[in-house]
């Protein structure tokens, strides 16, 4: 959208809501840095996703307000391994890992140089459909490389302030215990075992002093070359803001509630670090339908980005995060609601596409228009009055691709034929889709959705009317061209059902002949789509020779 336009735009979306604000806290920067990211301690869930896809929005709203925007990711993968999930390989390996850095767990599916990478791979590669292109950062090699030695310094200059703001958070929580006028805000590895059961004592200068409890090793660490010494998560957190100028970032409704880590982090920012907290956005859980609760990788089983662009085309996915609030929870489905998110999809589109009329329908379709946009992969601006895509229905694809028993490409070339695709833009779209409509009936659609064509004719003995209709129905596949027949169809049936045949008794007789069930897809559809080369054979059997 044109500058211009922006005032009267910000209303439409929480994506430029978010954007106005962060600009509003942030005034004067040359260049505007989202943040997000996770732990990769387990499989990185479509839950994780909420927070990767709400900075995406948020960063595009920036940049359509002209600026320049860096989005880092940070994989904080310098933190411990805590617990193995329960779908993972080799248990009897990752068992003994428990207290080791995630970078230094190895792989036990034998691909990556560790466990952690093994899931960052996963996920970076399932968000690039998407056109989501953060900059990585990998926090173990952050800190190896001795990136944070200022900011690991800092923090032990300010030890004393660092133990108020969280002792003075733990009072308001109602927790028992403080932490001790001793505690320093350090974490990390022991250089030799590789364990996290460390004690400190600092020198007041770069030098912290270590000692391992479980292998007794000591050691002398100077921050400035690096090593396995870290800040606890709730030091880390505002540091890290400080040290990348970071100006919106996210968090999961857990780290927002008072005196959680958002809070506490504000403070230590502030009175530590010199910065000013991002502007902030709470996120809720996004839970998968029938499952309920938060999605947990440490159960094992979960669902993956990956896994839902197996069913939804990417701005379809794009599309259902960015039309809730991030503050509201929402299931994602795959049972039958996929075909209802895809018609609500559909039509949000043609909504979008619809000229403004100083009507009351020009703010939803406004914010269609603007929601479409920000959930498209290449961010493309719809044009209001413009004439919508030419899309084959997700429902009617999951209907013709069983007719062709999921072969793609001659559900594609039967499309193409009856005019529903249009040429080779719109082919490869439609072919996107086709691919996700059938995994969802592979893999997913109910029973009553389901059918397969007979390969062979059955024998049915049918009375005097039941063999003359069909032996109509069977004269009129054989004698009408491929265009005409499904409307030369549903005339014969409308004549019928005036002159008082029953055909909710005799469709079912029709569909056993050509599905084994005694209901399907609507029939002159099935007939249609089938053509007399499949039909004729399956509705010959039953007529006289």
């Amino acid at each position: 959208m044109n500058a211009p336009d922006r005032d009267r735009e910000d209303h439409l979306h929480w994506a430029d809501v978010a954007a106005a604000k962060t600009v509003q806290a942030h005034p004067g920067l040359d260049r505007i840095t989202v943040a997000a990211g996770i732990t990769p301690s387990g499989v990185v869930h479509i839950g994780n996703f909420r927070e990767v896809i709400t900075v995406d929005l948020v960063a595009r709203a920036l940049r359509d307000r002209g600026l320049d925007v860096r989005f880092v990711y940070s994989w904080d993968d310098f933190d411990v391994f805590r617990k193995v999930p329960a779908d993972a390989p080799q248990q009897e390996l990752l068992q003994p890992q428990l207290g080791r850095s995630i970078a230094d767990v190895p792989d036990p599916w034998g691909e990556h140089d560790c466990y952690a990478s093994h899931h960052i791979a996963a996920f970076e590669a399932s968000i690039a459909p998407l056109g989501i292109r953060p900059e990585f950062i990998r926090q173990s090699r952050a800190y190896r490389a001795g990136r944070y030695a200022e900011g690991l310094r800092r923090a032990l200059e300010c030890a004393a302030v660092i133990r108020k703001i969280l002792n003075d958070a733990r009072t308001r929580n109602g927790a028992r215990s403080l932490l001790p006028d001793s505690w320093l805000p350090l974490a990390g590895f022991c250089s030799v075992c590789g364990y996290d059961d460390l004690a400190f004592a600092w020198d007041g200068d770069w030098t912290v002093n270590v000692t391992c409890a479980r292998c007794q090793h000591v050691d002398d660490v100077d921050l400035r070359k690096g090593g396995s010494l870290k800040l606890p998560w709730r030091v880390d957190w505002p540091m890290r803001w400080s040290v990348e100028r970071v100006c919106f970032e996210p968090g999961g409704k857990d780290h927002s509630s008072a005196g959680g880590s958002y809070d506490t982090a504000k403070d230590i920012v502030r009175e530590v670090y010199g910065w000013v907290a991002p502007q902030y956005v709470g996120y809720d859980f996004v839970s998968l339908k029938g499952e309920g609760g938060k999605i947990s990788s440490s159960k094992g089983g979960v669902v993956t980005v990956a896994d839902c662009l197996e069913i939804y085309e990417p701005q379809v996915l794009r599309w259902m995060f960015a039309g809730y609030r991030p503050n509201t929870e929402f299931q994602i489905s795959f049972d039958v609601d996929v075909i209802k998110i895809y018609e609500d999809f559909d039509r949000a589109v043609r909504q979008a596409h619809e000229a403004d009329d100083g009507g009351a329908k020009d703010r939803k379709r406004q914010t269609a228009r603007r929601t479409l946009q920000l959930a498209s992969v290449d961010h493309t601006p719809i044009v209001a009055g413009s004439e919508p895509p030419a899309v084959v229905p997700f429902r009617h694809l999951g209907v013709v691709l069983q007719i062709f028993d999921g072969d793609i490409e001659r559900t594609l070339a039967h499309l193409v034929a009856t005019g529903e695709i249009v040429g080779e833009a719109a082919r490869a779209t439609a072919k996107v889709r086709t691919q996700c409509a059938w995994n969802w009936v592979r893999d997913f659609a109910p029973d009553d959705f389901r059918y397969r064509i007979r390969t062979e004719p059955v024998r049915r003995e049918l009375d005097a009317d039941d063999t003359a209709y069909l032996g109509q129905i069977a004269a009129l596949v054989g004698e009408t061209d491929a265009a005409g027949l499904e409307s030369a169809l549903t005339e014969r049936f409308k004549r019928w059902a005036a002159e008082g045949v029953d055909l909710r008794r005799f469709y079912p007789i029709v569909y056993d002949l050509l599905l084994g069930r005694d209901r399907g897809p609507k029939l002159t559809s099935l007939l249609a789509t089938m053509g007399r080369d499949r039909v004729l054979p399956l509705l010959s059997a039953s007529l006289p020779g």
